[in-house]
This record gives structure tokens, C-alpha cells and sequence, in this order.
């Protein structure tokens, strides 16, 4: 009798593999051979050249040619050169009997084509139940359908996302430095100058995993401050609603802390109603003042601080903000500061931070202080200005954050890479969005990221390639909003984002764009067709940032068949994400938008894989996807 594991007929796909082995037996006698063998002997199995030498072929392969691969990593990248592989095909190459898959023909799928290196003859019955149709196959027959194989290749068990990402799989017990963390900028608004400001943001921007929101608060009518953009036309939401939003949906994605950025802008009065605020509705959610009893030398990690809500705050800006202020410790010991003001031209509140380490309160000459209220607040995060990595070296204590323009940023980025990494190391770093932005759009976050910043903020209400950098980067880790940093970002390694060559294995990675079904169609009077094309991006390091893409199709319909095989070396895969975009392309105007998915290049999963197409603004546009194999070493 036939069982599982004694098949009475091979599939083709067995017996390929078989003849591979068989014929490249010689080659390998030796061991591993280096990619430039590789395509040797490619050529010698007569791939066609126009499949191999392409510019982008070259400079991929160059950067990888001493890397070592053996007999069953050619397999591989001799199948993404030559199989064209729709869902009914891959059906028909792996059923012994060219009608039904077998479990053995469904397991023997799962280990060698999708890499999944922990499957069992219970996995493969277990994909048969979910998917098969036809009660009497996976029931009493065990076996699967072309029906079957289909709904299983297209479902979220194919995703191209590794599913167990969509939990939280990463260390969450190292200090707050050790993480990027989601962060929003003007989140009310999509157009922080003459927008109309609405709380949606914030529920929104809270549901997709946000965990640093900031608040520009102002004095409002009848004593009730308001949040809005400053010196701007935008509407107003009231301080209190913000926060009691941020009480009902503050964790319902994340139990992870969230930080609340501060800009006060009021005067004492409606200060007090701010604390009042945050104290009466927050409650046990904000740290109390005796949550450290001894000595830190280190930020606390977020397991520890799970639900809570962390202040992070600067003085208050009085009427005058070229009066003098002058600093009392609270533990009695005096001391005189000159007011200095940050590029955002924030003010500074009372920093009270764990006990056993001084804390500050504000008090103004001729000046109304600082409102008492807030002397019972934590305020966890001490913002202070940034003035060189020299100065912060030497002076900056560990619970005191930065926050820095995107465009004095850049600068440092630019200038000071090494010496950015290190200082991200030890310190909180928070980029804002300059606001001489005009056109409104958020900057490019992986810039800031390759140097370790941990809060970039963007207007989570923009769409775009920003956005979806955002998304793809925080959909890690469960959608938790912190991603664990690099070892060589936390350990004090000298990392250079913008060096040629760095001291990694570089990923080689083959992404084969099979597909698409049931593409958008953006149809006008002129047009009922679309002409589609994908392409691939890389946003990571400076060597690893390049784009490649399909051919294009004309009036290929809603389900078009490309076949096209794009490579891609990664120098730093860690750092890099994979865009794919779907495009209609118009040689007279621009191109239309047809969908696009974005996640970390560690996320992505071997083997043939759905990537599910997403709106510009992250919405689902469910059905629509694509069908590729993806291969990477």
C-alpha cells in the first residue's frame, strides 16, 4: 500500500531535480563554487545569455562573485532562470499523477520549493483540510485538487511576509535605545499649514502601531489649550479629547510604552488644565514618581514599561522668549543656566526623572512659573538641545533625548555617519519634519534610520513612498511599533552607512515576477486597458538603494504574465526593505498608480509567494496581488 512517504510515481519536479544533481555532479566534486562558476555553468546547460547579462545583472553579480554556493543553491537559481510557473503549472509538476497532489507530493512542495524546512506530513494535511474544497479528497482520499492548490497558493499561508513575523518575535527586554520606534509628526492634519485638523489621526495613526505622538498644544478659548500646528491655519482639537483618545486606544495594537511628545505653547493657566488632563484621565497609564528606587544608569526597556505612557516634554514657552530663565534643583541645590532654545524653537518643561537622579523645575524672572501640577507628572524623557556628538559625549546624560530637523539631519548624516551611529547608541534621537516643507511631504525615513535614529516622525496622514517605507519597516515584530536595531547599531561597532564595502556576507537575492491577478483597472473614456509593469526597489544603505523593473505590457488586462527575473546584492540586509510597485505605464503622462507592498527584506519569505497589493494610503486592495518566487543566499 501506498503511503506518505513511499510515493509510487516521482513528480517532474523530482525528477529534474534528480537530473540536476546528476549532471552537475562533477562540477561540485570539489565543494562549493563561486558565483562566477555559477553562471559558468549555467551556460553550459544553455540558459539563454539575455537571461543572465543584463547592466543589472552585472553590478548585482560583481558584488557577490566570491560568494560560495552549493549543489542545492544551484537548483534554485537555475529555476528562477528557466521556469515560468503559473499556480495550475507548479499543480501539474508536482502531482505524481498529473490530477490530484498527494501528501507526499504536497509535502515534498513544501520543503523543497518553499523552504519550509519545518514541515511534516501533518503540516501538508493540515494545508489540505484549510484549503481543499472537495470533502471526499482531504477527507478520506488525503489528497488535493487543482481547486485546492490554488486556494492555497494564493491564501496568507503563501504571503510572501513571514507570518511569524506577525507576532512579536524580537528581544523586547534591551533599553529603549536599542529600537526604532513608529513615530508620528502633525498626525491631525494632512496639511499641517491650512489643513483641517480632525482626532481621527490620532485613533488611526494609534491602530497602525504609532508609539511616539507629538502635541503642539496652544492656548485655546475658555481655558481649554488646543492642539494645532502653530502659526498656522489650521483647525484646532482640543487637548482633552487628544488625550482621552489616547486613553481608550492608546493599546489596543501595542502594550508597548507610548511616548507623548509635548510642545507647550500656554501660558500657567491652561498649563495647569494640561496636567489636570493628563493626570485625571491617564491615571495609573503615566509612571508614577517613585518608579525608579535606585540609581539607573540606563533607560528602561520596553517590556518594562509596557502600557504605559512616557512624557516627553520642554520648558514653557512665556510671552517673552528672550527672558532669561534660571534652573532650581529640586532637591534643594541652586544652579544657573542660560536660556538656550533648540532649532524647533521649542520650550523646555520640568524634567522630573527616576528618583536618585536630580531633577529640574523652571522658574521665570518676572515671569509666571511653571504651573505645580506638572511637578506630579514623570516627565521619563528630558529633551535637550543638540549642539555635536563632542558636546553629547561629554555632557549628555543618558535619559536625555534630541530632537533634530530632518534637514540639520541630513547635514550630520552627510558629514558625520561613523559618529551619528555611535551617538544613537546611547542616546534617544527624535528627526521632525523641518517646517520650511513646503509641498507638505514627509522625507525619506530610511536615511535617518541607516544611522540609528530610533523616532522618526512623519505625518502618518501623507501617503507615499514615505509612508510606505513606514509601514513596511513597523509591520515587524507584530506591528508592535518597535523594531529591534542592528547588533552593529547597538554595540558600539563603527558602522558607515555610505561605505562601498562593509564586513558582512552580501545577500544575493533572485525575485522572479511571475504575474499579477485582479489587477485595478483605471479606466477613462481613452483608455479600458491597462499597460502594467512591477517594479522591485531596494531602500536601505546608500550601495544597497537601486530599482529594477518588468517589462511592460501593453493591454495585458487585470491578470498580465511577465516572467521576468530581476537580481538584486544586498550589502546590508538588515537595514534594507523591498518595495514592490505596480505602475500603469502612459509614455505621455505620469504613470498610474496600481498598487504597491512594502516590508523588511529579513521578513521575506522564499519560494512561490503572494505579495498583496496596498493602496497608496496602506488600505487592502484585496484581490488584487502578484505571483512571484523569490530566492535568496
Amino acid at each position: 500500500m501506498e503511503t506518505a512517504h513511499q510515493p509510487q510515481y516521482r513528480c517532474e519536479v523530482q525528477k529534474e531535480n534528480e537530473w540536476l544533481l546528476l549532471s552537475t555532479k562533477f562540477d561540485f566534486r570539489n565543494g562549493d563554487i563561486d558565483l562566477l562558476k555559477t553562471i559558468e555553468l549555467l551556460q553550459k546547460l544553455d540558459i539563454p545569455m539575455a537571461n543572465i547579462y543584463t547592466e543589472n545583472y552585472v553590478k548585482a553579480i560583481d558584488k557577490v562573485k566570491h560568494r560560495k554556493f552549493g549543489a542545492e543553491d544551484f537548483i534554485y537559481i537555475y529555476k528562477v532562470f528557466t521556469r515560468r510557473s503559473l499556480p495550475h503549472d507548479l499543480f501539474k509538476q508536482y502531482s505524481s499523477d498529473g490530477k490530484n497532489l498527494t501528501t507526499f507530493d504536497l509535502l515534498y512542495f513544501l520543503t523543497h520549493d518553499q523552504h519550509e524546512i519545518y514541515a511534516d506530513e501533518y503540516t501538508a494535511l493540515s494545508i489540505m483540510q484549510n484549503h481543499e474544497p472537495v470533502m471526499r479528497s482531504k477527507l478520506k482520499r488525503k489528497l488535493m485538487t487543482p481547486c485546492g492548490f490554488l486556494r492555497y497558493i494564493t491564501s496568507t499561508d503563501c504571503c510572501i511576509f513571514n507570518q511569524d513575523h506577525t507576532k512579536v518575535h524580537q528581544r523586547m527586554d534591551l533599553p529603549m535605545t536599542a529600537y526604532f520606534i513608529a513615530s508620528s509628526q502633525d498626525t491631525f492634519t494632512n496639511n499641517q499649514s491650512i489643513g483641517q485638523s480632525d482626532i481621527s489621526g490620532y485613533i488611526s495613526a494609534l491602530k497602525r502601531g504609532c508609539r511616539c505622538l507629538e502635541l503642539d498644544c496652544w492656548d485655546g478659548p475658555e481655558n481649554e489649550p488646543r492642539v494645532y500646528h502653530g502659526f498656522a491655519l489650521s483647525s484646532m482639537i482640543l487637548v482633552k479629547d487628544v488625550i482621552e483618545v489616547i486613553n481608550m486606544h492608546g493599546f489596543e495594537t501595542s502594550e508597548y510604552p507610548l511616548i507623548l511628545s509635548l510642545e507647550i505653547n500656554c501660558n500657567p493657566i491652561q498649563q495647569r488644565v494640561i496636567a489636570n488632563h493628563l493626570v485625571n484621565i491617564l491615571e495609573d497609564k503615566l509612571i508614577p514618581m517613585n518608579y525608579a528606587d535606585d540609581d539607573p544608569t540606563q533607560l528602561s526597556s520596553p517590556e518594562e514599561l509596557k502600557h504605559k505612557v512616557l512624557i516627553k516634554c520642554r520648558k514653557v514657552r512665556t510671552l517673552s522668549c528672550t527672558m532669561s530663565a534660571i534652573w532650581h534643583l529640586v532637591d534643594g541645590e541652586a544652579g544657573q543656566f542660560k536660556d538656550e532654545f533648540d532649532p524647533e524653537t521649542e520650550s523646555e518643561v520640568v524634567s522630573v526623572v527616576p528618583s536618585g537622579i536630580r531633577a529640574f523645575r523652571m522658574k521665570k524672572k518676572r515671569k509666571v512659573g511653571l504651573a505645580m501640577e506638572f511637578s506630579n507628572i514623570m516627565v521619563y524623557l528630558k529633551p535637550v538641545e543638540f549642539k555635536d556628538f563632542t558636546h553629547s559625549r561629554s555632557n549628555q546624560l543618558f535619559y536625555e533625548s534630541n530632537s533634530i530637523s530632518d534637514q540639520t539631519a541630513m547635514k550630520l548624516v552627510k558629514q558625520s555617519a561613523c559618529e551619528f551611529v555611535q551617538h544613537t547608541s546611547k542616546f534617544l534621537v527624535r528627526i521632525y519634519s523641518a517646517g520650511n516643507r513646503r509641498n507638505h511631504s514627509n522625507y525619506k525615513p530610511h536615511e535617518f534610520w541607516n544611522v540609528g535614529c530610533h523616532m522618526v516622525a512623519l505625518n502618518y496622514e501623507v501617503p507615499g513612498l514615505s509612508m510606505d517605507l513606514n509601514r513596511g519597516r513597523f509591520q515587524d515584530n507584530g506591528g508592535c511599533g518597535y523594531i529591534l536595531k542592528p547588533d552593529f547599531m547597538t554595540k558600539g561597532i563603527n558602522f558607515d552607512p555610505f561605505a562601498s564595502k562593509h564586513n558582512f556576507d552580501p545577500v544575493i537575492a533572485l525575485i522572479q515576477i511571475i504575474s499579477g491577478h485582479h489587477l485595478p483597472v483605471c479606466r477613462t473614456h481613452s483608455k479600458m486597458s491597462i499597460d502594467p509593469c512591477v517594479r522591485v526597489e531596494i531602500h536601505g544603505i546608500q550601495a544597497d538603494n537601486t530599482i529594477q523593473q518588468s517589462k511592460i505590457l501593453p493591454s495585458a488586462g487585470r491578470h498580465p504574465r511577465w516572467n521576468d527575473c530581476l537580481v538584486f546584492c544586498v550589502q546590508v540586509p538588515e537595514l534594507a526593505l523591498v518595495r514592490f510597485l505596480v505602475q500603469d505605464m502612459n509614455p505621455l503622462r505620469e504613470n498610474d498608480f496600481l498598487g504597491q507592498y512594502t516590508l523588511p527584506l529579513t521578513s521575506m519569505r522564499k519560494g512561490y509567494r503572494v505579495v498583496p497589493l496596498l493602496s497608496s494610503d496602506g488600505q487592502s486592495l484585496s484581490p488584487a496581488i502578484l505571483f512571484v518566487y523569490v530566492w535568496y543566499a
